[in-house]
């Protein structure tokens, strides 16, 4: 008799997908990257409320992991935005290696590529792309630096709740400074906690986008015409081309936007700037 051998849990079903494009859709999207994570996040937040959260504490970690990934996405789209247009960032990531499956996206998408493998999760990460690509230095006086250091706390818990069942590795737990335990320390996220992490994903996504776009604007200002690639072709063209990788319709719409400008006084502006 073998009974023994199933005597400690339920036998193995034999299941397997029926079909795997049913868990899969097309998605076309012609948002900015910056809109692209605002809708994400939005879709996110109005999917729990305070009390779902209380009813449902499994939830919220999940919704945490979710905002992660959208502002890790917003890192591959921006930065391949940027390398398709910007002579500079393409010369700088010449040496990147790409992965030839990510033909299978077809034309236009080869630019994400070479981020397939990089994972943004880890702050020294988004640093030395946002360096080695586009020469932004992330420092104490930059904008980015403190939701940058914030959002690297966040994935600390992201990866107890992705790779142990929200339960704290050591490694983790000494990173996020947290005092010595005798017992196991499991991840606990509410509705609040939700907000606030959305809070500092958008902080980051915000200051990483206007980083970006001060940055390209003066490329183009004062590199871009003087390279193979672009020099004596339409300046204005080449500006609306940055105008619209960086421009949050969202944003512009809900007045959230600072130095409300249109595009062409936004050009006309950093040229004087630049000239005086």
């Amino acid at each position: 008799m073998d009974d023994w051998k199933k005597s400690v849990s339920a036998c193995a079903s034999t299941v397997t997908i029926r079909n795997i494009s049913n868990y899969v859709e097309a998605f076309g999207d012609s948002n900015s990257p910056i809109d692209s994570f605002y809708g994400g996040r939005n879709e996110l937040l109005r999917s729990i409320s305070p009390s779902y959260a209380i009813a449902n504490p499994s939830i919220p970690p999940l919704v945490l992991v979710g905002l992660i990934s959208l502002t890790e996405n917003y890192f591959r789209e921006i930065l391949a935005g940027v390398i398709c247009i910007c002579p500079k960032a393409k010369q700088k990531s010449a040496n990147k290696s790409v992965n030839l499956a990510t033909a299978w996206f077809g034309f236009g998408e080869m630019e994400k590529g070479a981020f397939e493998n990089t994972s943004f999760s880890d702050p020294k990460t988004v640093k030395k792309n946002l360096n080695d690509l586009t020469g932004v230095n992330v420092s104490n006086s930059n904008q980015i630096s403190t939701p940058l250091e914030e959002f690297g706390r966040l994935c600390e818990l992201r990866h107890a709740i992705v790779h142990s069942a929200g339960l704290l590795a050591g490694k983790n737990a000494v990173k996020l400074e947290l005092p010595n335990s005798r017992n196991s320390t499991k991840v606990k996220i509410g509705y609040s906690e939700i907000q606030e992490a959305a809070e500092i994903c958008t902080a980051l996504v915000c200051a990483v986008n206007l980083e970006l776009f001060i940055n390209t604007s003066a490329k183009w200002l004062n590199e871009w015409p003087r390279t193979p690639a672009y020099r004596g072709q339409n300046s204005n063209a080449l500006f609306k081309k940055v105008w619209i990788l960086f421009y949050s319709h969202f944003d512009g719409s809900n007045g959230l936007i600072t130095g409300s400008l249109t595009q062409i006084k936004a050009k006309n502006q950093i040229v004087r700037t630049n000239a005086a």
